[in-house]
């Protein structure tokens, strides 16, 4: 006679790399007898119990690229006062060769692992609201995790790759295609004249007309962007500081969400204030 019972199973990650802890198992009438139902099933647990768990590494790389997204939002912030906006970009490309270094070591590597780990992920939960409680907050917060997820992808594709150096003007220099003409002397950021070429980028994109849908599509984008990061860095490290087992006890995670809903909206309000240093008029 087999019987079907609720009781956490306290194994490694499945073989397809799902850390789902489940909650049911068909068990025979001597497991059942032998079994220990002095174990707490683990709350809101990843269930895996396993050193190399990718979520892990999720929240490791989350936490390197938040801390690059507090300081880049503070540097543009800076766009304010131009003046001060360009002292910082002198200081930051008056590194030389130790900048490449610092952009792959700190930035791109990182967000390599952070998005390779992430779309695994999404591969395997998409888009459901409703999931075994392998992952950490509500199921609103998870949901919304992953949406803003997608959308940070689709504005990182499009920030690096007409922003940096690294992104359509490596492409050019490879194919030397024209119609990425544009692009041939580096990315659209301009060190040497930083202020003057963000504002161009963002405001003016396809042409010098500020109303022009295209453009405004994509400030929009940018905005989007903004708050997307905002909540998927709040989000994440409420849910990262409890995967790496920094705060055990559930008043202490609601205490950290409520810390960090503060934190994105000081980070917000920031973010606002670089997008709109850089629109056109800002300044005399």
């Amino acid at each position: 006679m087999n019987f079907r019972v609720n009781i956490p199973v306290r194994d490694s990650c499945r073989r397809d790399g799902s850390c789902h802890e489940r909650k049911t198992g068909t068990l025979s009438q001597q497991e059942l007898l032998t079994a220990d139902f002095s174990i707490p099933a683990r709350e809101r647990g990843c269930g895996c119990g396993c050193r190399a768990c990718p979520r892990r590494y999720l929240a490791i790389t989350g936490f390197i690229l938040g801390a690059f997204l507090i300081l880049h939002l503070t540097v543009n912030a800076l766009g304010l006062l131009p003046s001060a906006f360009q002292t910082v970009v002198n200081h930051i490309y008056g590194l030389g060769a130790a900048l490449p270094v610092l952009e792959f070591g700190l930035v791109l590597a990182p967000l390599a692992i952070h998005v390779a780990l992430g779309l695994r992920t999404l591969r395997r939960e998409r888009f459901e609201v409703a999931l075994e409680k392998h992952h950490h907050g509500s199921d609103v917060r998870y949901w919304l995790q992953r949406v803003t997820a997608v959308i940070l992808l689709v504005f990182l594709a499009f920030h690096l790759a007409t922003m940096h150096r690294w992104g359509l003007h490596l492409v050019y220099g490879i194919t030397r295609w024209t119609v990425l003409g544009r692009y041939a002397a580096g990315g659209l950021f301009e060190p040497h004249r930083a202020f003057a070429s963000v504002s161009e980028s963002l405001w003016h994109f396809w042409d010098k007309h500020t109303a022009n849908p295209a453009n405004v599509l994509t400030v929009q984008l940018y905005l989007l962007g903004l708050a997307a990061a905002v909540y998927h860095l709040a989000n994440g490290v409420a849910t990262g500081a409890e995967v790496l087992g920094f705060v055990p006890a559930t008043g202490q995670r609601e205490r950290l969400w409520r810390v960090c809903i503060g934190a994105g909206i000081v980070l917000a309000a920031i973010g606002m204030a670089a997008w709109y240093a850089f629109a056109p008029g800002t300044h005399p």
